[in-house]
């Protein structure tokens, strides 16, 4: 008993109670489905991949929601239903946390509030652009402008919360004491250089052209796309730590006995 105490991973704790690693796994697959949806459904449907120009005035915002109303309906509607699994992905993540920090470790609280509140932005801008497109021909262009401008400016600087849930994530798992960690560095650092590209994003009610417009070089394609890629690394990690800790919980009762 005491050599497996000696080697045990810091944040061990074996509960008396069955750990649910099915129900992890399933969370943790939430992380590819949400992005899946979000790039698909969101970016590629509804035309936001690219993002139709910020410098385009009232009548071109209305003309482009009445032509391409119907998928910009389905796009926004499926999506801002889906963009839960984005808040089950990071309880996913935070159970994972916990086995390195602790069950009362103060980042995987963050984890899971920064995953949950992120999705609110992303609901009500989707609903917002989801309210224009359905109501375009009861509106004016002055009220299809206004409500295109507001989506993209409560979906991108919002971004702080996001920063918070990849910041904490990444101090956790860098901790890690494992010869081989549950998630590498390398992610981790990634998560970083993910957080650092959306500071660039507060420019975006400054400037409608150019690299830091909301369809800019660096405010869209470099700040999203270093998101895009974050999520389906920290997913596949994540997968593959839930069985790793029941390896681990199973060798642990082993040595208890």
């Amino acid at each position: 008993a005491d050599s497996g105490t000696a080697t045990a991973p810091v944040g061990r704790d074996l509960s008396p109670y069955p750990t649910d690693f099915k129900s992890w796994k399933f969370l943790a697959w939430m992380g590819p489905v949400f992005l899946g949806a979000f790039f698909l459904l969101w970016g590629v449907l509804a035309g936001n991949i690219p993002p139709f120009p910020p410098s385009a005035d009232a009548p071109s915002v209305w003309q482009h929601y009445a032509d391409h109303r119907l998928a910009i309906l389905i796009g926004m509607s499926v999506c801002l239903t889906l963009t839960a699994c984005y808040m089950a992905w990071s309880v996913a993540i935070s159970k994972v946390m916990e086995r390195i920090e602790g069950k009362d470790g103060i980042w995987a609280k963050i984890e899971i509030m920064g995953g949950t509140i992120t999705c609110a932005p992303i609901m009500v801008a989707c609903a917002m652009w989801l309210a224009a497109a359905h109501e375009i021909h009861n509106i004016d262009p002055g009220t299809a402008h206004l409500l295109y401008w507001m989506g993209w400016l409560l979906i991108d600087l919002a971004y702080m919360v996001t920063s918070f849930q990849i910041a904490g994530s990444s101090i956790v798992f860098m901790r890690d004491k494992r010869e081989k960690k549950l998630v590498p560095d390398a992610v981790c650092w990634w998560g970083w250089v993910t957080v650092a590209s959306f500071f660039v994003v507060n420019a975006i009610p400054f400037v409608t052209t150019g690299p830091l417009a909301f369809d800019g070089v660096i405010s869209f394609w470099i700040a999203f796309f270093t998101w895009f890629f974050w999520i389906p690394a920290m997913s596949y990690y994540i997968i593959k730590a839930v069985d790793r800790l029941k390896i681990e919980d199973a060798a642990a009762a082993r040595v208890t006995v």
